[in-house]
Parts: structure tokens; C-alpha cells; sequence
């Protein structure tokens, strides 16, 4: 697993998050004793491949060329969207619009998001406009600070880590663009079709006995923003 806050947090070798907190108690009552082990989010898949560990959370359905096998959507949390400062006057309202403009993403985020992104990503970082980062806080940090004109980031980390910054009551009024869509899930991967049936069925067990919902509630109902902050431009 990758350090993914709310979703996965490593703290001195500590494991907590709401997709570890849910793979946890999923995998328990499926009878398995789960062991983490943390790898940068870039490393993860290479690590899964090289089969250096059993499974991986917090992945898309981009093992085309080899058998896995996925679980079902752990955490349909997930609002990918860029960011910029209000008083900044930017319009960002599709993917076309970040050209040109100085963006930090998440890690690996150019090959989430689709050709245009991909394309923007690549021309922007010809020019010196774009760099991608594994450590978040580090993206709100730099957009108060203008140092870049956008993040792309989850809406939900967005809000886990600007209120642990000292920017958690600025003034200042930020625009969160829905330019790449609604809600999207995440799957964990894993080699044993055997374990991923075993996850499922200890995935909706903990949905029908109210843990899931306890979880979800733990590590993402507290992260609400300022709503006199926080304004919204969304997909047109």
C-alpha cells in the first residue's frame, strides 16, 4: 500500500485509513491474517507485478497484460479535481483549459485521466509547467503559497490535508473544478482469485453489519471544508 490519506495513512510503521480499516476487517472475516507493507505509490505496481506482495489497494483496472484478479469497488469516494485560487481569475472548466498553466498533480496522475490530460501533462512539462508528487500536503502548500496555479488532486485528500496545514481557516477563496467527472471507485488486486472472493464476501458482510459505514464515517465525514472558502465550477 501506498501512504494515501484518508485512505491509507502510514505512521511509524503504523497502518490506518479507511481502505485499510475496510481491507482489515474484510480479509479477517474471510479468515486471512493481513500484513501491510508500505511502498511509494509510483513503486506499487511494480512492486505488485514483481510479485514482491499478494495484493494492492487502491489501484484502477490497468493490469492489462497479466491474469489478476480485482475485487469489487472498496471506496466509490473518490472526486478527482483541480484546484486553482479564486483571485487568480483563471477559468477552468474542461481538461483543455489546464494548458499552459503551472499544475502539480498526484503521482502517476498522468495516466489516470485519459489522452487529453496525458497530452497536456506531457506539453506543460516541456515548458517546466508540470511536476507530479507523492507527498500531498506538499500540493496544498504550494498553491497557497502560488507557487503553481493548479493541483489535481482528490477533493477528499484536498480536504484531509488542508486541515492540517496552517492554511485549515485562511481567507483565502479556492475553486474546486469537477473537470474530470463524478465519483470514481478504486479496486484492490490480487494474484489469488481465491483471496479476492474471500475479500468480497467479507466486503459486504461489514457493509450489511454497519463496520464499513463506521469507517467511512471515521476517516472522511470529518473532513468537510469551509463552504465560505471553497467554491465549485463543475463539468460542463
Amino acid at each position: 500500500m501506498a501512504d494515501f490519506p484518508p485512505y491509507s495513512i502510514v505512521e511509524d510503521d503504523k497502518f490506518s485509513g479507511a481502505e485499510v480499516d475496510i481491507v482489515r476487517e474484510s480479509l479477517t472475516i474471510a479468515g486471512y491474517q493481513v500484513e501491510f507493507t508500505s511502498y511509494p505509490y509510483g513503486r506499487l505496481p511494480i512492486s505488485f507485478r514483481q510479485k514482491q506482495i499478494d495484493g494492492a489497494i487502491v489501484t484502477l483496472k490497468n493490469f492489462k497484460d497479466i491474469e489478476v484478479f480485482y475485487s469489487d469497488i472498496v471506496l466509490p469516494e473518490y472526486q478527482t479535481v483541480a484546484i486553482h485560487l479564486n483571485k487568480t481569475g483563471l477559468d477552468i472548466s474542461t481538461i483543455n483549459d489546464l494548458q499552459d498553466k503551472s499544475i502539480l498533480a498526484h503521482q502517476r496522475a498522468s495516466l489516470f485521466y485519459g489522452d487529453d490530460y496525458q497530452r497536456i501533462a506531457l506539453s506543460n512539462k516541456e515548458k517546466s509547467l508540470y511536476q507530479e508528487t507523492s507527498k500531498q500536503q506538499s500540493q496544498i502548500l504550494m498553491l497557497f503559497k502560488e507557487r503553481v496555479d493548479v493541483i489535481v488532486l482528490a477533493h477528499e485528500i484536498f480536504n484531509y490535508f488542508k486541515a492540517r496545514t496552517e492554511y485549515k481557516n485562511t481567507d483565502t477563496e479556492y475553486v474546486v473544478s469537477k473537470i474530470f467527472g463524478e465519483k470514481f471507485g478504486f479496486y484492490n488486486v490480487f494474484w489469488d482469485r481465491e483471496v479476492r472472493d474471500g475479500f468480497n464476501r467479507g466486503l459486504y458482510i461489514i457493509k450489511e453489519n454497519g463496520t464499513y459505514d463506521r469507517i467511512v464515517s471515521q476517516y472522511l465525514e470529518s473532513q468537510e471544508p469551509n463552504p465560505h472558502q471553497e467554491r465549485f465550477r463543475d463539468l460542463e
